[in-house]
């Protein structure tokens, strides 16, 4: 059979591929285990080829052509009163740059001078009604349970629709949020193995499922640790833990939130709940990867610190050594975007995303933590 495949197939034969020809299916879960590590190499790597951006001169720009729903946020930002700096220029990220860029200084920018003026009421920070009753019923509360709850409802309005083109136009987040991220579509419990999406894949009894198998947890999890520990240098546990925390926040809040999703996602398969559960999870993915903390002034009582996501703060560049700052205005009604040092022609403007919240139990660090939550390419660690 082998002697078959080679006369009539130019393949490269992996190790793995080499075995589902000699063994009978019976034993390949336990074999596939014990040879993804000679495989995972080529199954991580990037599959795509690089559009580079569309540049054009003038106050701050994007092509519509950025998302599949052809959003453009300068429009969106002026027609909701968001006041962009005449500095600044917005492009098209890059798929390296996984959503994180983009916004660039046209001219030098001075320290303190202003880039941007957001309306408070545009951050998805106060969680309205419907969505505040859907959290309640969540199995842990938490900052990350009720700002989805926030984000479902923009995405899925009963009556303002601001926010709902921007919320949509979301296409990145931490790392997986995309299959494409676990190898090529037939890789062995890669992409096609996962259900709906890695994140919402296996089950908080996955080591007593899977223990007969001498697995920890589900093998595409699993599989998933490996990859995280070629790609960022971790080990394969401290890759485990972080999957399996972003997994149980998921779970702790699937129920109870996926009843704010009122049209789900067009899927291949699921049914419509599957569906409602699986945008759950893509909604969680892109929320962890673009919250940040802010000093918010409420009138005569004492400032305090909010979890929010912020336009355009959001999808800035990282950098430890971050050159911007968000501050609430003097009136109260709006959030600055202020430069905190001289950002020169052609530089970034950056945050950093090290500082951003974090889930109750993830003790990940490093390029771990950039890569799983806010998927930061490595040029960014």
């Amino acid at each position: 059979k082998l002697q078959q495949h080679l006369c009539n197939t130019t393949s490269k034969i992996t190790p793995l591929h080499f075995l589902t020809l000699i063994y009978p299916s019976s034993t390949m879960l336990l074999l596939s285990v014990v040879f993804t590590v000679f495989t995972l190499g080529s199954s991580f790597a990037p599959t795509h080829k690089t559009t580079l951006p569309c540049r054009k001169s003038g106050v701050a720009l994007l092509s519509s052509a950025a998302t599949d729903t052809e959003f453009d946020f300068v429009d969106w930002a002026q027609d909701n009163g968001i006041i962009l700096s005449n500095k600044l220029l917005i492009r098209d990220t890059t798929e390296e740059e996984r959503g994180k860029g983009g916004v660039e200084a046209m001219d030098t920018i001075q320290p303190l001078e202003v880039l941007a003026t957001i309306p408070r009421s545009l951050l998805i920070s106060d969680v309205p009604t419907r969505a505040m009753e859907a959290a309640a019923n969540a199995k842990n509360f938490s900052w990350a349970v009720d700002l989805t709850a926030a984000a479902l409802a923009a995405l899925h309005p009963s009556d303002d629709v601001r926010l709902q083109p921007w919320v949509a136009s979301w296409r990145d987040g931490g790392w997986a949020t995309n299959s494409s991220d676990l190898g090529p579509p037939d890789a062995n419990f890669g992409p096609k193995a996962v259900t709906g999406s890695l994140l919402a894949t296996g089950s908080d009894n996955d080591h007593n499922i899977y223990a007969k198998f001498r697995m920890p947890c589900h093998p595409s999890v699993f599989r998933a640790a490996r990859g995280l520990a070629i790609l960022t240098g971790c080990t394969e546990q401290e890759g485990l833990d972080a999957l399996t925390c972003r997994g149980r926040h998921y779970r702790s809040m699937r129920d109870s939130l996926e009843c704010l999703v009122l049209q789900p996602s067009e899927r291949t398969n699921g049914s419509n709940r599957e569906k409602r559960c699986w945008d759950v999870a893509d909604t969680l993915s892109r929320v962890l990867s673009r919250a940040t903390m802010i000093q918010l002034d409420n009138g005569d009582t004492e400032a305090t610190t909010q979890v929010a996501i912020v336009p355009l703060h959001e999808r800035l560049t990282h950098s430890s050594a971050e050159n911007s700052k968000l501050v609430t205005s003097d009136d109260e009604e709006n959030v600055l975007l202020v430069a905190t040092q001289e950002i020169r022609e052609g530089s970034p403007v950056t945050r950093d995303y090290s500082l951003a919240p974090r889930l109750d139990l993830d003790d990940s660090q490093g390029p771990l933590h950039l890569l799983l939550q806010f998927g930061l390419p490595p040029s960014a660690w």
